[in-house]
C-alpha cells in the first residue's frame, strides 16, 4: 500500500517524512549517503578511481596519447572529458545519441579540470607535441548526484595522474614513452569538490538520490576547493536569501567531508 502512494503521488509521500524531518530513505533532511574513494582501480590508465554514493557508482579514468598542441596554445596540451550514462547504469537511458545529462556533466567537468590543472606541464616539445588526457568517466550505477560523484571522481583521478618519461629521437623527432621510465606525478592547483542540493518546496536536500531529483523543483550546486573558495556554480532554482546563505554555509562544510576523504584515501592508494 505504502509503494502504491510513493509511486502515485510522489510529492506528497516526500512530504509526509519530510514534516517529521526525515527523508523516505531513513536520513535526516541534512544528512548524506555514505561517500566511498578507490583509487588506481584501472591499471591500464595513468591515473584512476571509483567513487560511490550510497548506490550511485562512478568510475574515471586517464589515458593518454601524442599529440599537435594548438597554435593558439603551442605550449600547453589538453584534457577532453567524456561522460558516459550507459542503459546498464539505469533503464532510463537508452542506448544511442549521449543523454543531455551526460553532456551537461562533460561540459562541467571540462571547465573545472581546465582550471585546475597546468596545462603548460602537458608541453613535450613545444609548437609540436603535447599530451592530450583523454578523461573518461562511466556511471555503473545512478541512483542520484551522479554530478557531484562524477567530479569527485575527476579530482581523484587527476590527484593519481602519473605521467611517464617521453624520449625524443633528435634525428626522426619522433616522441616515444620509455618503458620502466620514471613517472612524473600531475601538480593540481586545487583540489575541486562540487555539492549538490536540491529543492523541494522550502528545503534543500544534499545529495539527493534518483527519486529526489525526479521530484525536485531544481537544484543549486557549487564548485568548492580546498581553501573554501567557490570556484563555480550551477543554480536551476531560484532560493531566497536567507536560504541561499544557509545553502552556501552547508555546502563549504560538505566540501570540507569530501576532501577530507580524498585525502585520506589518495595518501593510502598512492602508488
Amino acid at each position: 500500500m505504502a509503494d502504491d502512494f510513493r509511486y502515485a503521488q510522489p510529492k506528497q509521500y516526500q512530504r509526509l517524512f519530510l514534516k517529521d524531518d526525515i527523508r523516505p530513505d531513513g536520513r535526516p533532511v541534512t544528512g548524506c549517503r555514505e561517500v566511498k574513494i578507490h583509487c588506481n582501480t584501472v591499471s591500464s590508465a595513468l591515473g584512476s578511481a571509483m567513487v560511490c554514493f550510497g548506490n550511485t557508482r562512478v568510475i574515471a579514468g586517464i589515458k593518454g596519447r601524442f599529440a599537435e598542441p594548438t597554435i593558439n596554445n603551442p605550449s600547453s596540451g589538453y584534457i577532453i572529458p567524456n561522460v558516459s550514462l550507459p542503459g546498464l547504469c539505469n533503464t532510463k537511458y537508452r542506448p544511442g545519441m549521449p543523454v543531455d545529462k551526460a553532456i551537461s556533466i562533460s561540459h562541467k567537468l571540462e571547465s573545472i579540470s581546465t582550471d585546475v590543472t597546468d596545462l603548460m606541464e602537458l608541453c613535450i616539445v613545444p609548437g609540436k607535441v603535447v599530451w592530450c588526457l583523454y578523461l573518461d568517466v562511466v556511471c555503473i550505477n545512478d541512483d542520484g548526484n551522479v554530478l557531484d560523484a562524477a567530479v569527485l571522481a575527476m579530482t581523484a583521478a587527476l590527484f593519481n595522474t602519473w605521467l611517464p618519461t617521453t624520449h625524443i629521437n633528435e634525428e626522426t623527432g619522433l616522441v616515444t614513452v620509455v618503458p620502466g621510465g620514471e613517472k612524473t606525478k600531475m601538480i593540481l592547483k586545487f583540489l575541486p569538490v562540487t555539492v549538490t542540493l536540491s529543492v523541494f518546496d522550502d528545503v534543500t536536500l544534499p545529495d539527493p538520490c534518483e527519486s529526489e531529483e525526479q521530484i525536485e523543483a531544481g537544484t543549486v550546486t557549487c564548485c568548492v576547493d580546498e581553501n573554501s573558495k567557490m570556484r563555480a556554480m550551477w543554480a536551476s532554482a531560484d532560493l531566497p536569501d536567507d536560504m541561499m546563505a544557509a545553502a552556501l554555509l552547508y555546502i563549504q562544510k560538505r566540501a570540507s567531508v569530501l576532501l577530507s576523504v580524498l585525502r585520506k584515501v589518495s595518501q593510502r592508494d598512492t602508488p
